[in-house]
């Protein structure tokens, strides 16, 4: 229905979040980077909390992407 009348390649909306459609904001860019940050450096626990909704997962699974790590689906 979205995809033939928006002229859109794929589905715009689904269940799990797609990290190819993270916009980095500056906290999205600074969680990242603590990440990216704390597993690099061995930095022991990191934790990542935020309200429903602001992008935990999105950010994980890019994480999870710029290392190369393949996320545990449910």
């Amino acid at each position: 229905m979205y995809t033939s009348f928006f002229g859109l390649a794929e589905k715009p909306f689904a269940i799990t979040p797609d990290p190819r459609y993270l916009y980095l904001s500056e906290r999205h860019a600074e969680a990242l980077a603590h990440l990216l940050y704390g597993i690099n450096e061995s930095g022991g626990f990191i934790q990542l909390t935020g309200e429903v909704g602001t992008g935990k997962t999105t950010v994980v699974r890019t994480c999870c992407r710029a290392c190369r790590i393949t996320p545990m689906s449910r």
